[in-house]
């Protein structure tokens, strides 16, 4: 297999890590970080370097002021991946292969941010043989890649399993990217979200084009439900390809309807090929 080289994003925190471990995002803790805290007494913190002159002469009672700042730290980053049954399907592009394409750029740009990763796949059943506990180490976004392309994703298996996925991961709060296509019932969407609102989401949508939009105006087509496991004819039109793709675009404001309900990021939806600039900018700008 030719070696393959994960692409990188940029992600920004809302929220202030809690984080002992060193990084590169804001947190509370005190600290010799570079983000301004405020003015505390000398004698709390006696480091002559920090002296601010001009803030003591307007304190009172007049003391001595130093500078304090906050400490940077990491995070855990979690790839929470769908490997249910739709996943297995083909058109302008490889669900699977996309899917491992993704969860390596993840891997790959949360060690470069310093933070930690880890890998959860799930169907119906939480995939061990596929997770990876929280880790900075190298190589770790490769490794996955491949072990994706090579899993084997089963016939009908559904996404129940997405919301209990939340029990292996830590308290304290995380960025959390959840990667499917979201093909779920409501009752099961709606869980899924609320399950994880503790943390900071960002649903990644997988679709093709093939599904809604690069459909022909006419003619019969054999449609399989992948998860469900039925098949049936459909005599394709104009009218029907046009309620087709207008039935995508209302599941996409639903998305982002219950994405801002349950407190997760707005969805960032992936068509035939990701991209990380674009994923990077919609980070960069819902922050």
């Amino acid at each position: 297999m030719a070696s393959f080289t994960p692409q990188e994003f940029y992600y920004h925190l809302r929220w202030r890590a809690r984080g002992a471990q060193p990084g590169a995002h804001a947190t509370r803790t005190p600290g010799s970080g570079a983000d301004f805290a405020g003015h505390v007494p000398f004698m709390d913190n006696p480091d002559p370097r920090r002296l601010d002159l001009r803030a003591s002469l307007r304190v009172i009672p007049r003391r001595y002021v130093v500078r304090s700042f906050f400490e940077r730290g990491a995070i855990n980053v979690y790839a929470v991946v769908d490997v249910s049954a739709s996943m297995r399907f083909a058109g302008n592009a490889e669900k699977k292969r996309l899917l491992a394409e993704i969860a390596a750029s993840i891997a790959w740009s949360s060690t470069r941010h310093g933070d930690a990763f880890s890998l959860l796949a799930c169907d119906d059943k939480l995939h061990q043989e596929l997770c990876s506990p929280p880790s900075h180490r190298r190589g770790q976004a490769q490794e996955l890649h491949r072990q994706l392309l090579q899993a084997e994703i089963r016939p009908q298996a559904g996404s129940t399993a997405l919301p209990r996925a939340v029990e292996q991961i830590r308290a304290s709060r995380s960025l959390v990217f959840l990667v499917s296509d979201f093909h779920l019932d409501a009752s099961l969407l709606k869980q899924t979200l609320n399950s994880y609102s503790a943390h900071d989401v960002v649903p990644v949508v997988l679709w093709d084009s093939s599904e809604y939009r690069d459909l022909p105006d006419w003619g019969w087509a054999r449609v399989r439900d992948l998860e469900g496991g039925g098949e049936r004819s459909l005599f394709l039109r104009a009218g029907l390809k046009r309620e087709i793709a207008q039935s995508y675009l209302a599941r996409q404001e639903e998305l982002k309807t219950l994405c801002r309900q349950y407190g997760a990021r707005a969805p960032f939806f992936v068509e035939d090929k990701f991209d990380a600039g674009l994923l990077t900018r919609h980070l960069l700008e819902a922050s």
